[in-house]
């Protein structure tokens, strides 16, 4: 009789993903399990086969590691992608992000709610620490996480971790509230670690905000400027949830260009090129921004990426 493990890889090996899913649904530790002697996981086999939407979403959803190399040629899922189909959805997909420490923190804060109470101090500060993490990827060894937290801890509050008192603060008139430091020491942070240890993957609408959606970087620019604004833009919109359609995260990136530039995306005729001196960097077009190609090129990447994610049902 065939074990689970060997059924697992001949119906990744077969691309019956009906079957398979099922299957990985009741074994989710499988779900990176790699094949002898190539070392393919089931991840590698969908991507070889051009999966759909939904098929990589389910598998990246049970905890499908994108950085897995196979044995045999040290390839990604994105790299045999690249190798063997034309599909943007999947390169983008696939393509081996890093988990960034605000990322993982907003992932803490919705899957463990009960830990905070109504109008709480400590989910105040929490909020400044993914504001202040921006798109910071967490460190490889967890005690440089830990040591980060700590020392953005004191940054923000003027107190160590070990301080015995609350540290009080005003958020506005007739607005006081409490940070708990033992709090952080002993429940969030400590949270906050053990999540890094055990996540390859935050690809869940839930945590997932629209700064994700820039991640990779587009392989062509308008203007030498527009790279700078892109980064920007990215770090800007690390608190801003994804919206539902991909109008409404046009708007927001309507929004957010003017705030940085202070140039409307929808520019006069003869006025689609402008300078901003903070990108002026070198070299030919330096501190120049399209906004034709924010209009024809990068909201249209933007609005594919947010499609995507949501028909893989992340």
């Amino acid at each position: 009789m065939m074990s689970v493990n060997d059924k697992v890889l001949k119906l990744a090996f077969l691309g019956e993903w009906d079957t398979l899913l099922p299957v990985l649904r009741n074994y989710p530790h499988l779900i990176n399990l790699p094949s002898e002697p190539k070392g393919y996981t089931p991840l590698h086999q969908a991507a070889w086969h051009g999966a759909t939407l939904p098929v990589i979403g389910e598998l990246l959803f049970l905890g499908a590691d994108r950085s897995i190399t196979t044995h045999s040629r040290r390839q990604t899922a994105y790299d045999i992608v690249i190798e063997k189909h034309k599909r943007p959805d999947l390169e983008y997909l696939l393509f081996p992000k890093k988990v960034t420490i605000a990322q993982i923190i907003r992932k803490v804060v919705l899957t463990e709610p009960q830990i905070f109470e109504v109008y709480d101090g400590n989910l105040i500060l929490v909020d400044k620490l993914i504001a202040a993490f921006g798109v910071e990827l967490r460190p490889d060894k967890i005690e440089e996480l830990e040591n980060r937290l700590h020392h953005l801890f004191f940054a923000l509050t003027g107190q160590t971790i070990n301080a015995e008192k609350m540290i009080k603060f005003d958020a506005a008139q007739g607005f006081s509230f409490d940070v708990n430091p033992a709090f952080f020491g002993q429940t969030f942070f400590p949270l906050i670690c053990r999540t890094a240890q055990a996540e390859h993957n935050l690809v869940e609408s839930e945590w997932a905000t629209v700064s994700d959606l820039f991640e990779p970087s587009p392989t062509q620019w308008g203007l030498r400027g527009d790279l700078f604004l892109w980064l920007e833009m990215r770090q800007s919109l690390c608190q801003v949830s994804l919206p539902k359609d991909t109008d409404e995260l046009a708007d927001i990136i309507s929004a957010a260009f003017q705030a940085l530039t202070g140039k409307s995306l929808i520019s006069r005729v003869g006025d689609n090129d402008f300078f901003v001196e903070r990108f002026s960097r070198g070299g030919m077009s330096s501190g120049y921004v399209s906004s034709l190609y924010w209009l024809n090129e990068f909201i249209p990447q933007l609005q594919a990426r947010l499609n995507w994610l949501q028909t893989a049902g992340l």
